[in-house]
This record gives structure tokens, sequence and C-alpha cells, in this order.
């Protein structure tokens, strides 16, 4: 069932099993409390999703839907350079993150299952973030700012540095202000780097390159 046919019922049933889902935990949450919940039989919500795990797959999709339509606002601000919203991208991925995930240890039992269970969801949620930021680097070789010549590598690269800041484990370790300050100094070195390339064109790239081996 894509996202954006969902009808009033079916929207009823995610709202209910998101709720036990973060408050009991999705392992403790069964389908006919769910079913209780909606005031429908076991048998009605089978219809609309076979399991739980459809049920937590949904709701994941739709909150990724709400995630990637908030990361394009980044794309989309007005007076923003590209290396601006490289780090608009990114603070506002964690700032996401971090109130998702903080002091929720339910929603961190429900996303380790549904990885575990349907680990196609979690890539599809990073390819579809991977676009949005692709967008960003793709803008800053259009106007000079950045020199990349490999865009989707490059986009995945930077993904896999800052998954630190995405990590649930990680928010029970540190504040959010000494996570966010750790990830700005992970953008000011990719933004000095992109600045070194663009400035020094393809002696940049060669040299670059050359660092690898």
């Amino acid at each position: 069932m894509p996202t954006t046919n969902l009808d009033e019922t079916a929207r009823q049933i995610l709202a209910a099993a998101s709720r036990r889902f973060l408050h009991y935990g999705y392992k403790k949450t069964t389908m006919s409390e769910i079913a209780d919940d909606c005031n429908m039989s076991s048998g009605n919500l089978y219809r609309y999703f076979p399991s739980k795990l459809d049920i937590a797959e949904m709701f994941v999709r739709v909150l990724r839907g709400e995630q990637v339509d908030n990361l394009r606002t980044v794309l989309d601000a007005p007076g923003r350079s590209p290396a601006q919203k490289v780090r608009d991208f990114f603070l506002l991925k964690f700032k996401l993150a971090y109130e998702r995930f903080h002091d929720k240890p339910k929603a961190f039992e429900l996303s380790s299952e549904l990885i575990l269970e349907r680990p196609k969801v979690a890539l599809e949620w990073e390819n579809a973030e991977g676009r949005v930021l692709g967008e960003i680097l793709s803008e800053g070789n259009a106007d000079g700012s950045f020199a990349i010549d490999d865009v989707p590598a490059i986009t995945k690269i930077l993904q896999n540095a800052a998954y630190r800041f995405t990590s649930p484990a990680l928010f029970h370790e540190s504040g959010d202000e000494v996570l966010a300050a750790e990830l700005n100094g992970v953008i000011d070195l990719v933004l000095d780097g992109f600045a070194w390339r663009s400035a020094h064109g393809e002696q940049g790239k060669t040299a670059s390159l050359g660092s690898r081996s």
C-alpha cells in the first residue's frame, strides 16, 4: 500500500499502532490490541495490514516521507549558498533524529526490529535522503563553489561520515549541543575540502585522489 493511497481507516490504524509501539514497545504490541484501539475486528485489521511488521513498515515509510519533505526545505531555501545548505541539511537531519530517538527507547526498539526484518526500508530511507543531498552538491557544482566529479559517490561518503550523529545509541552518551558541535566540526572539514578542490581545479582533484592511494 503506497503511502500516498492511505485512506482514513489506514491512517487511524497507523496512529493507534504508533502510540502502542512508542509507549509499550513493538514486541509487546499485538494486532488484537491495535484492532481494539481502532474499534474494529482483527479480521478487518488484517485486511489492511497482513502483519504487525507491515504496520511498522508503513509507519516508518510515512515518517520517512515527512523527514525527506523537511530536508527538501533546505534545498529550496532562498538566499542560501550550496555550502550553507550542506550544513543546514546535516544539522536538520541530526535534529530530527535526536528528537525521534533521545530518551525514547521504544522508538529505538522499533527501528532496530525493522532494520533487522526489513533492511530494504532503511536502504530506501538512506537513498531518499541521498537524493536531496545529491541535488545540493550538484547545485554547488553548477555555481562553481564545489568541484565534485562523482556526486553519488561523495553523497554516500558524506552520509557515512555523518552516521555517528544519527545513531540512537550515541544520544544517551552526549547531549545535543555536544553532538551538534562535533557535527559542525566535521562539516567544517568537508566544506574546507570542497573549497580547496574548487579553488585548485583539476590539480585539486588529482591531489585529492592521490592522497587516497
